[in-house]
């Protein structure tokens, strides 16, 4: 148990403290900005599962009173009938709400976001109409360009009249597969998760810093999906139109991320940049799947070495 202690703790230190400052230290892949991401949530996903074994570990190892619990459970369980025991598991059931309940109001951003994200579909309903050449595309009357999508199954791309009287036919093109891009690859559902994570473990420097980069890194991806089919200067000259775009809570907009984020976009999409070696994306997956699965395997471990016999 003390082996799997030390690597819990050293997966602890190595992901939620030394991967961030590895990571921020790397230039943004301009081939593979989606391998970034995967790094991040890599470590982001390894260093809950450790953090999670070493609670477990500090909450169940003998002589604590978690492990005292287990062994009345084993000793007291076995002499009763299955009714009683039935009952015991629907007496528990309070307990799981009250820990549900507490996570619930530890993450009230993510909550909120869901929120917002509803109210705001229903207001377009009201006022935005369909747009007759793009099936995914609603249009919202107003002189302000506008570009951003909502995670639905409706229509989920949202454009200003003022943003197709300002694009060309090819730049708003490059725009909404930039926008499409986003909700193909699930973009909304990894900032959610990246929310979740900061709202449990803010102190943790990766994290942090991933609540600051990972964002940029999606917009990088969608933003090569979009010049794979429209090319990069459409792209780059459509994100320059609508640079005043403003950002919507539970949104993704095409200018999002601020103008310090959209002016490292431009420079990528405008620069001609070495692409990486090919090994680079396989090694990078790679560890990525090690930062989840060691210390996801030794928290498993610990965990059923506790609940076990003595």
């Amino acid at each position: 148990m003390l082996a799997l202690l030390i690597v819990l703790v050293a997966a602890v230190l190595l992901l939620g403290c030394a991967a961030g400052i590895a990571l921020d230290r790397l230039r943004p892949s301009k081939a593979h900005p989606g391998t970034a991401v995967a790094c991040w949530f890599g470590a982001l996903a390894g260093t809950v599962a450790a953090v999670a074994g070493v609670l477990a570990i500090g909450l169940l190892w003998p002589p604590t009173p978690g492990h005292g619990f287990f062994e009345w459970l084993r000793g007291c369980l076995p002499h009763h009938r299955l009714a009683v025991v039935a009952l015991g598991g629907l007496a528990s059931l309070p307990v799981v709400w009250m820990c549900c309940a507490r996570l619930a109001g530890g993450v009230p951003r993510v909550r909120r976001a869901i929120r917002q994200r509803r109210d705001h579909r229903e207001v377009l309903h009201m006022v935005a109409y369909e747009d007759g050449d793009h099936p995914d595309v609603l249009l919202l009357d107003h002189p302000v360009p506008v570009a951003y999508c909502l995670p639905s199954r409706w229509r989920p791309i949202v454009v200003s009249t003022g943003a197709r009287e300002r694009l060309s036919p090819r730049q708003l093109e490059a725009v909404l597969e930039h926008e499409r891009a986003h909700l193909r690859q699930r973009h909304h559902a990894l900032l959610l998760l990246l929310d979740v994570v900061h709202a449990l473990l803010p102190w943790l420097p990766t994290v942090r810093r991933a609540k600051a980069r990972i964002p940029v890194l999606l917009e990088m991806a969608a933003d090569d999906a979009a010049a794979r089919t429209s090319g990069n200067r459409p792209l780059a000259e459509a994100l320059r139109q609508i640079a005043t775009t403003p950002e919507f809570a539970g949104a993704l907009a095409a200018s999002g991320q601020g103008r310090g984020a959209l002016s490292l976009r431009l420079t990528r999409l405008e620069e001609e940049t070495g692409r990486p070696r090919p090994i680079v994306r396989p090694i990078a997956w790679a560890l990525s799947l090690c930062a989840v699965a060691l210390p996801f395997t030794a928290a498993v471990a610990a965990v059923a070495k506790l609940v076990g016999p003595c």
